[in-house]
């Protein structure tokens, strides 16, 4: 029985780190495999929450080290990236879009989450400890809405 648990942990972790997925299904998942809802939340928010720093600083890594070594990525790098990066400029300068970022993040819909996030972050070519810090609070405020949701569609059905 402990083994089962465990993986159901291990499971709902996966679920939380992967991308469009993340704590919007690990959370309900993790409530419907038998994991309390106050243990859910914690070990969504948090497993959901590591690649933020992995995205937002080993972006330009992988830039580097995979992208500008194939000629036709590079191509079509050039293409999409660098002109949203120019176009962006602007919006990157004001401190709200930091706020944005966070409220982006917020949405507790699919493709709104951390890895989607980051990706903005690395594309607008923002502050990286400011971005990181906006995504996890937007994180955390999507978690909390998931929370609440599961805490009243529990009482409902009861």
């Amino acid at each position: 029985m402990a083994m089962d648990y465990l993986v159901n942990i291990l499971f709902v972790i996966l679920l939380a780190i992967s991308p469009g997925i993340e704590a919007r299904v690990a959370m309900p998942t993790a409530v419907l495999l038998g994991i309390d809802p106050y243990i859910s939340f914690m070990l969504s928010f948090i497993a959901s929450s590591i690649p933020t720093a992995l995205l937002v600083y080993g972006l330009s890594w992988l830039e580097k080290a995979i992208i500008f070594r194939i000629i036709f990525l590079k191509k079509i790098y050039d293409r999409i990236i660098e002109r949203a990066r120019l176009r962006a400029h602007k919006v990157s300068q004001y401190r709200i879009v930091y706020l944005g970022l966070a409220l982006y993040v917020a949405i507790p819909f699919p493709l709104t989450g951390v890895w989607t996030g980051s990706l903005i972050a690395y594309i607008l070519g923002l502050d990286k400890k400011k971005s990181t810090i906006s995504i996890i609070v937007g994180n955390l405020i999507a978690c909390t809405i998931i929370f609440a949701s599961i805490i009243v569609f529990k009482k409902i059905i009861r």
